[in-house]
């Protein structure tokens, strides 16, 4: 009885603070909620959601501003910190990407820069360079020009918010899946490579994107609008998605139950999707893994210590263009038939 007297006060006295930092990370992010919300509230109170600007005798409408604000605003003030936070308090302090990111890792300076350069819409920027002008197209504009030739538009404008986004991500993700699909492939390869090239995973490696994504463009800018997609449903979608981005490349092992095997896919899935070793087929590409389930990428492995990246090699860090131009160069190669990958390159 004294000897399970002292094991029960010594996990105990190891469950104790785990209890507490645990409380005071939830409690930390409530207050901060509850700030963020009644910052958003005052801007929205003062604010109007529409504004009419006279510069040089004319008339210049703002409109929607209140969304533009919320999806601008959302991923640096709310989604990231709610990840943050959420991982901390399923993983501890000592394991979450929080933690890691204060002392990062080579690979993790890489994926930083990404997601500041992101923000600073420099990715955008050099996107629009590398895809030769592609990225401007607007599926909006041609939604009007087959409305035009056939009379044919689909407006779900009436249908509920909620309604339009649960419908909307849906076929976003299915377009993705098969975006993410063509990433694989020899031609494209080269672009998705860099994500793939991260040998830790954070919170932020979602952001690892090489700018010149050919296949994003064509599989899911141009037909959500043409399908009709409200500007408000795509807000939330983007929100959902980013969201979502952010937590499947967390450290966050779970597998999310019947969850993670329809519904979304979860962090222990995607960590599979990033393996280095290649003696099985790459597999788990869907955001939502019924695509997996009906086209081919689903598997029951549940390995949860493996390495991830993959064998070119990366000079992880701050510093991004020689690799960035590298495997754009290798992209153009591989498409003009110069230098086509060979299988083992591929994962």
């Amino acid at each position: 009885m004294t000897i399970a007297a002292d094991v029960a006060d010594l996990h105990f006295a190891h469950a104790g603070p785990r209890r507490i930092s645990r409380v005071l990370i939830v409690a930390g992010f409530a207050a901060y909620a509850g700030l963020l919300a009644a910052a958003w509230w005052t801007v929205a109170a003062l604010l109007p959601d529409h504004l009419t600007l006279h510069l040089a005798g004319h008339a210049f409408v703002l409109r929607n501003i209140h969304d533009k604000l919320l999806g601008n605003a959302a991923l640096i003030l709310l989604i990231l910190p709610s990840v943050l936070w959420l991982e901390c308090v399923l993983v501890g302090w000592e394991k979450s990407s929080f933690r890691a990111l204060l002392a990062p890792t080579a690979s993790m300076k890489t994926d930083m820069a990404f997601f500041l350069l992101d923000q600073a819409h420099v990715m955008g920027l050099a996107g629009r360079v590398m895809m030769l002008g592609l990225s401007i197209i607007s599926g909006a504009a041609l939604r009007e020009v087959l409305a035009a030739k056939t009379g044919v538009r689909l407006d779900p404008s009436a249908w509920p918010l909620p309604f339009q986004v649960a419908v909307y991500f849906t076929l976003y993700s299915f377009f993705d899946y098969w975006a993410h699909r063509l990433g694989h492939t020899r031609w494209f390869w080269p672009l998705h490579r860099y994500h793939h090239a991260a040998e830790d995973f954070c919170v932020v490696n979602a952001a690892r994107i090489h700018p010149a994504g050919f296949a994003g463009i064509f599989f899911i800018n141009i037909p959500m609008p043409l399908l009709g997609a409200t500007p408000e449903a795509m807000i939330w979608v983007n929100v959902a998605t980013i969201a979502l981005g952010f937590v499947i490349h967390s450290r966050i092992e779970s597998a999310f139950g019947w969850v993670g095997r329809y519904v979304i896919q979860s962090p222990l899935h995607h960590r599979l999707h990033h393996k280095l070793d290649m003696s099985q087929p790459t597999g788990f590409f869907g955001m939502m893994p019924i695509w997996d389930h009906l086209f081919g990428g689903w598997s029951e492995r549940r390995d949860r210590n493996i390495a991830i990246g993959v064998d070119a090699p990366y000079a992880q860090g701050f510093w991004l263009l020689p690799d960035l131009l590298r495997d754009y160069c290798d992209f153009w190669k591989g498409l003009i038939g110069r230098r086509a990958l060979s299988p083992s390159e591929i994962r």
